[in-house]
């Protein structure tokens, strides 16, 4: 028996780990989650979703990170075992599909979403992007409560046909929360006067315009915005006035902002309820975060 970890064409060999680290008894217990399997395993390949594959009589099986694995070393039986949150996950994705994009991405955003909405908030997503999550949201709110923001018109468009294939109503903005003139390049947007070589103008929304808009009181949010959260909360403070629940993933390059919005959140009355490791950068040992006011 072999036990790997990694994606399909990159993987470390982890049976020696696994036997010195994971094994009592006889039995290996590989933990689910990516950052819990990365610290015993270290991190090939930082800001993908990997996998266990086991090789057993020249058969591979592949695990995905929602499982906790048992190994019985003396019998080669695998057990996966599965808590209520990823089942009922693994539940929501089977009533929904993607013509772009996989469920199998962006998961544990997913399961913080299940995990702590309870389906009467009224949401704004800010970074939808081709809605892995907002699917998912959607699915857990059922209500027209919902507004996600994506301000990548080529990923907006992609984000709008996965709602529509699966009948979902929930409102997409093609804007970008700013009081600041903005500019994009692939995954960066940055502050900008003049559009430089290479980037685009992003279309913007304040936040009195969108209230305006839609007339919805939020009271939660979810951030996926490749660090944009920062010179959000520096410009539009009100963001936070009515919101009791913050589900993040703490993307920043610079962690001088991450320290400014943990500043600012306790001093409004938020605490962290929940932190997982994971992601890239800085922020890597809480990237997933969730945040509720007092």
């Amino acid at each position: 028996m072999k036990i790997f970890y990694g994606i399909e064409n990159n993987k470390l060999d982890v049976t020696e780990i696994c036997n010195k680290l994971l094994k009592k008894n006889d039995i290996i217990t590989i933990p689910k989650g990516d950052g819990n399997r990365a610290y015993y395993f270290t991190d090939k390949n930082p800001g993908l979703l990997k996998s266990i594959f086991i090789h057993i009589n020249d058969i591979e099986t592949k695990y995905n990170d929602l499982v906790e694995i048992e190994i019985n070393t003396l019998t080669n039986e695998v057990i996966e075992k599965i808590d209520n949150i990823d089942f009922k996950l693994q539940s929501i994705h089977k009533r929904y599909r993607l013509d772009f994009g996989s469920f199998q991405e962006e998961l544990p955003e997913q399961k913080m979403a299940v995990k702590f909405l309870t389906g009467n908030e009224k949401v704004l997503e800010i970074g939808g992007n081709i809605g892995r999550n907002t699917i998912v949201i959607a699915d857990i709110l059922n209500t027209n409560n919902f507004v996600t923001l994506e301000s990548d018109s080529d990923i907006a468009n992609q984000l709008k046909h996965n709602r529509d294939i699966n009948n979902m109503s929930f409102i997409v903005e093609e804007s970008a929360l700013s009081k600041r003139k903005l500019i994009q390049k692939v995954w960066e947007t940055i502050p900008s006067d003049e559009l430089l070589p290479g980037y685009k103008i992003v279309n913007t929304i304040t936040w009195q315009e969108l209230n305006n808009k839609y007339n919805i009181i939020f009271d939660t949010l979810v951030l996926d915005c490749e660090g944009a959260f920062y010179y959000i909360l520096q410009d539009m403070p009100e963001v936070l006035d009515n919101i009791n629940l913050i589900i993040m993933e703490n993307d920043y390059h610079n962690i001088e902002h991450k320290k400014y919005i943990d500043n600012v959140l306790k001093n409004k009355g938020f605490n962290v309820v929940y932190s997982e490791a994971g992601g890239w950068g800085c922020c890597y040992n809480n990237f997933f975060e969730v945040w509720k006011l007092a």
